[in-house]
Order: C-alpha cells, then sequence, then structure tokens
C-alpha cells in the first residue's frame, strides 16, 4: 500500500461507517415523510401545489443550517429534510402518470382504491419514484460531506483536514 494514503487507509472504515449511517438514515427517514405524502398528495391535485411548495422552500434551508449546526441530530434533520423534495415530487408524478384506462379497467374488475394502489399504481410509478430515491441519494451523500466541520466523522473529514494541513494526498484520497 502507498505510504501516500497509509494514514488515510487506516481511518477510513470510521469515516465511512459515519457517512454511511447519517446518509443512509436521512434518505429512510425522508423516503418514510415523502412516500405517504405523495400517495396522498397524487390523488389531491389541491394538496399536491402546496405539498411541493413546501417541500421547495424546506429544500432550500438546510444546506444552509447544515453548516450552522454541530452535531449528528441536526445533520441528521438537515439531510432528511433535504431529501424529501425529490422523492414527493417523483412519487407524485409517477403516481399522476399511470395511464387512466388501466386505471378505469382495474375499477371494473372490482378493485378496490387500496387494491388498486398497491397491485397498479405503485408498481407502474416505481420507476419514476426510484429516480427521484436515486437523487435523493446523491444529493444527500454529497451534502453530508458538509457536516464534517461540524464534529462529525464522515467522508469530507479527509477534504477538510487535508485542506486545513494542506496534506494534498488526504485531500485526493478523498
Amino acid at each position: 500500500m502507498s505510504g501516500l494514503f497509509a494514514e488515510e487507509w487506516a481511518v477510513f472504515p470510521g469515516h465511512y461507517a459515519g457517512h454511511l449511517k447519517l446518509a443512509l438514515g436521512a434518505l429512510m427517514t425522508g423516503l418514510m415523510i415523502s412516500l405517504p405524502l405523495g400517495v396522498l398528495s397524487a390523488g389531491r391535485k389541491q394538496l399536491a401545489g402546496p405539498a411541493l411548495g413546501a417541500a421547495s422552500v424546506i429544500q432550500t434551508i438546510p444546506g444552509i443550517a447544515l453548516l450552522a449546526l454541530i452535531g449528528f441530530w441536526p445533520a441528521f434533520a438537515a439531510l432528511s429534510l433535504y431529501s424529501i423534495l425529490p422523492i414527493l415530487r417523483n412519487t407524485i408524478v409517477g403516481l399522476q402518470g399511470v395511464d387512466a384506462d388501466v386505471r378505469e379497467a382495474a375499477f371494473a374488475v372490482g378493485m378496490t382504491a387500496n387494491q388498486r394502489l398497491r397491485q397498479i399504481d405503485l408498481p407502474l410509478a416505481a420507476p419514476v419514484i426510484v429516480a427521484g430515491l436515486r437523487t435523493a441519494s446523491a444529493w444527500v451523500v454529497g451534502t453530508a460531506t458538509l457536516s464534517t466541520p461540524v464534529g462529525a466523522r464522515r467522508l469530507g473529514n479527509y477534504i477538510f483536514q487535508g485542506l486545513q494541513t494542506r496534506n494534498w494526498g488526504a485531500v485526493l484520497f478523498g
């Protein structure tokens, strides 16, 4: 192993675990908020606009607030809020994009609204919903790096500590 990266590899598991714990937890929390809200909003157009508007406003706050807050829980809350918009937007778009003829056929065979949601709407909207989850994942994993200067052990530690100490190997590793 190169002497240039030996020190970085030694602390990598701890930094990676901290980053993964924060990012996955925030994504799951965002998913638990966005998916039910998206399902409710897709069926009620008067709710979809305000829900997306509120999520858009929330989207602007965490990136700025993340730099001012200290600790795991504030960063977790900020990243959870940051993940809501792409998942919510894609859930609404995906469910509203299900073909009306398919919904009518489900109604014609006697499916209840709940059955149609679970067996028709969500499976057909899943690719769009997962695309929102992928977007949220990229945003959260990238933004989790910003939580490093506020006392967290994340992958961004390499970059920030390397820049502070002019250790270009650490910056390159990060």
